[in-house]
């Protein structure tokens, strides 16, 4: 039998991902774009503004303190766009919408 996917709020997601975020800035010592982000439809998370003394797998271990914090079950993901380094969460367990 199916199971049915959970239903997320915008609203409770940003503010879960807001807290993980200043949990995941704190513990690496990074600096996060204050926006909450979602890439494709898919990758829920924050620019990554300044890397501080990250190394070669730094940004996944801020996407997953970001996965941690947020409670949000899926696979943390670093991607570049551009300039630009996307640290988040692809959450393909929950069904965001918005109220």
């Amino acid at each position: 039998m199916a199971t049915r996917a959970g239903v997320v709020s915008i609203s409770n997601l940003s503010k879960s991902i807001d807290k993980a975020v200043s949990l995941a800035g704190k513990r690496h010592g990074v600096t996060l774009g204050a926006d909450n982000l979602i890439h494709n439809w898919e990758i829920l998370g924050r620019l990554l503004r300044e890397m501080g003394d990250l190394g070669p797998t730094g940004a996944i271990d801020v996407a997953s303190s970001i996965a941690k914090g947020a409670r949000l079950k899926g696979t943390p993901v670093a991607t570049k766009i551009g300039r630009d380094i996307l640290v988040g969460v692809i959450a393909r367990d929950i069904n965001v919408r918005g109220f």
